[in-house]
């Protein structure tokens, strides 16, 4: 068989992206430890926390235009995904060597920026490379190896974790590094395609322009893709609301170690993942996607109301990261894979890329505003509230929804 065929680029498709699953999980993994570090070891402030909540969210904007040019580009596919790998890592090697916690809101944002920006060429090169069902299960299947992962990690580094307050900086250095490897199979994924058209050269105003404008174009021509977003738009906007509030109290209310994080995120969030993940999976060929939606609005509120109970009992605090851990599989599986889903047989990476840019938005918002009312009210009040807006994103998704959204995809 040739070595350029389609059989032989799915399979190495298929190696790359598992490999990435595999190598990225460390790193994101310990990223959702920062909010706490932060709080717990360099004393930040609640303005630091905002910042760092708001860091991803707002990037997601600048994520946008990273990956904007490629609906008339297909050919630079791999060279945006294989750039975007490598810049988020890259300021990670430097932290075994500073202790500044301003350092490590650049090294988050880099981190962030480029993390999100290489998605929609992924999933390009996944609906190129690799046939729709198959492209579904390995996403899925590959997704719960990933947080497999994350259980034997958070078994073996919770001791180092509280070992000592810099170990953390070490962790950081070595998943780093595992990260970058994944750059040599990236490097040898088949991409055949078509010579790209010769396209004018065009202003900077309308580079800046041209991608919001097809964003907002595909949220008024598709209906059912515009009530997909505003349902995410309501649930993300309730999580970022609530994460500043979320380091608070973990640090100051429950007074958590190391330890107590290590077992909620790494242990029960991903047996909560790997344990639904192909149900998600099925569900997307059984339900709508507002139905699927309005389910994983409503683990996102279930998340901050079992929290409030942890004040009584730890175990409440690991039952709210096991239903963490549902409503998340299902939330990466549909928001991953949503632009292959509406996009169809046309180019989903400005379905992606809306994707994006809608996360920029709430980003812009959220974070700072929930900042703000924890350091009013506290943080109690604030999870109360963010579960409250889940809520009514899951009225919003099951009320609002068009007659055509009823058929199944």
């Amino acid at each position: 068989m040739a070595e350029d065929s389609p059989l032989k680029g799915c399979k190495k498709t298929r190696l790359a992206l598992l490999w990435m699953n595999l190598t990225s999980e460390p790193s994101i993994a310990l990223y959702t430890l920062l909010p706490f570090i932060l709080r717990k070891d360099l004393k930040a402030s609640m303005l630091q926390l905002s910042l760092f909540v708001a860091l991803r969210p707002v990037l997601s904007v600048f994520s946008f235009y990273w990956g904007a040019h490629l609906t008339h580009r297909k050919d630079k596919l791999k060279a945006n995904l294989i750039g975007a790998w490598t810049l988020s890592y890259l300021p990670f090697l430097i932290l075994p060597v500073t202790s500044n916690a301003w350092y490590l809101l650049l090294a988050c944002g880099i981190y962030q920026l480029f993390q999100r920006a290489g998605n929609p060429a992924l999933i390009e090169i996944l609906k190129i490379n690799i046939p729709k069902k198959p492209r579904e299960h390995v996403f899925s299947l590959y997704y719960i190896l990933g947080f497999l992962e994350s259980v034997v990690l958070g078994i073996t580094i919770a001791d180092i974790l509280d070992g000592s307050g810099s170990n953390w900086k070490i962790l950081f250095f070595i998943s780093a590094l595992v990260g970058l490897s994944s750059v040599f199979l990236q490097m040898r994924i088949p991409l055949h395609l078509e010579a790209p058209p010769q396209l004018p050269k065009t202003s900077l105003k309308t580079k800046i322009l041209e991608p919001l404008k097809v964003s907002f174009a595909l949220m008024r021509t598709k209906p059912d893709f515009a009530h997909f977003q505003w349902g995410f738009m309501i649930g993300g906007f309730s999580l970022m609301l609530i994460a500043p509030a979320l380091s608070v109290y973990y640090a100051d209310v429950l007074n958590l170690s190391y330890s107590n994080i290590v077992i909620a995120r790494f242990i029960l969030m991903g047996i909560g993942v790997t344990a639904s993940s192909l149900l998600w999976k099925q569900g997307l060929g059984q339900k709508s996607i507002s139905h699927l939606t309005a389910l994983i609005l409503v683990g996102f509120a279930i998340f901050p109301l079992t929290l409030l109970f942890a004040q009584t009992n730890l175990f409440f605090l690991y039952l709210a990261f096991l239903f963490y851990g549902i409503a998340q599989a299902g939330s990466h599986l549909l928001w991953n894979l949503s632009g292959t889903l509406f996009a169809q047989n046309e180019n989903s990476a400005p379905y992606s890329s809306t994707n994006i840019l809608m996360v920029g938005i709430r980003g812009a918002i959220a974070p700072a505003l929930g900042g703000l009312l924890c350091d009013l009210v506290g943080a109690i009040p604030v999870l109360v509230l963010g579960s409250t807006l889940s809520l009514f994103g899951v009225y919003f998704m099951i009320a609002k929804e068009k007659p055509r959204l009823a058929e199944k995809i």
